[in-house]
């Protein structure tokens, strides 16, 4: 990959879809997603579970496999060059070198028979060639810098040895083993408690900070990404609803699924207030559908939202949403609430 130019991010998701199934019933997961990550950013990407996060997470990968799944259409620009027109052969040149991802479930993604030391190695073995005794210098430089005790020692261990945030650490360790310059990082707090959770993030910060890498941290926290993120991307039903400064969307939210989200986080001065709810689920995957898929749910919904999709509204600042209810189209005729 060349070095990324001044007028282009790293990452362009331009208008991404997937679908699941046979092309006689194709199930549509992800419907045309689009962002950008810029070198050194950190992006969340946040939704209830079912919005579609991982699969697009996946999917800047090809990791999802072809098929069942099929690329529906749209891009994944890496410094211009797009992932999903690359022969499959050259993708593990990508893979760890370029991009690298921290999966959700440590325990799984780590192989259970084999040493910790030689997990971390694989991708330097791929991408570094270095010699056995260069790549375990590597190898336990990385240990120490995710915070692994007494490195030495436990590069010989198995992942059953390890706690859940230790297996974590790993998993981090093995991104980062080839200093790739954009890290896709799926829940990677989910099932650990909290203090392990803030200082998993916080080498997640530190990592930015010293390396300059750039970050898509896939989550549905909302205090996660205020807390680490500099831009956020909504998604709901495998779409985009609304993305921007992570200031601006807390401050503003303007697609009533962002202000349902944000409703729902806890609050310490408000103890007695009851926690807000968003009723019924997210919708299962499907054919295209009319409308704005939230609005089954919203109780800000018009008229048209259950026939007419909205596009994306530029709010400014960089933030938009995909809303009747945002910017002028607020004020557009069939503007006619629904009582739910």
């Amino acid at each position: 990959m060349t070095a990324a130019v001044e007028d282009r991010p790293l990452l362009r998701v331009d208008r991404l879809s997937v679908e699941f199934g046979g092309p006689a019933a194709r199930l549509r997961v992800v419907d045309e997603v689009s962002f950008d990550i810029e070198a050194g950013e950190t992006v969340g990407l946040v939704g209830e579970s079912g919005s579609g996060k991982s699969i697009t997470a996946l999917s800047i990968l090809r990791l999802v496999p072809e098929p069942p799944s099929h690329l529906a259409g749209g891009r994944v620009l890496l410094d211009g060059v797009d992932l999903t027109t690359l022969p499959r052969d050259q993708l593990p040149d990508i893979r760890g070198r370029d991009i690298a991802m921290i999966f959700q479930e440590p325990m799984s993604s780590l192989n259970p028979v084999q040493r910790i030391g030689d997990q971390v190695a694989e991708a330097i073995l791929l991408h570094q060639k270095l010699d056995a005794a260069s790549r375990r210098a590597r190898v336990l430089d990385l240990l120490r810098l995710v915070g692994i005790p007494d490195p030495s020692r436990r590069i010989d261990a198995y992942p059953h040895q390890f706690s859940g945030g230790m297996r974590q650490r790993v998993m981090i360790a093995m991104a980062l083993a080839c200093n790739p310059r954009l890290l896709i990082a799926d829940e990677p707090t989910t099932a650990l408690d909290v203090t392990i959770q803030a200082q998993v993030l916080a080498l997640l910060r530190d990592l930015k900070t010293e390396f300059g890498t750039a970050i898509l941290l896939i989550t549905h926290d909302l205090g996660v990404v205020a807390e680490s993120c500099q831009r956020v991307v909504v998604m709901y039903a495998g779409r985009v609803v609304e993305s921007g400064p992570v200031r601006a969307i807390f401050r503003n939210p303007s697609h009533p699924y962002t202000r349902a989200l944000l409703q729902s986080i806890p609050r310490l001065d408000e103890e007695r207030r009851r926690l807000h709810q968003i009723p019924g689920n997210v919708p299962p995957p499907g054919p295209l559908r009319a409308g704005c898929a939230f609005h089954t749910r919203c109780a800000e919904r018009l008229l048209r939202c259950a026939t007419d999709r909205p596009p994306m509204m530029q709010l400014g600042g960089g933030h938009q949403a995909a809303c009747w209810l945002a910017g002028p189209m607020a004020q557009a005729p069939m503007a006619q609430a629904v009582t739910p």
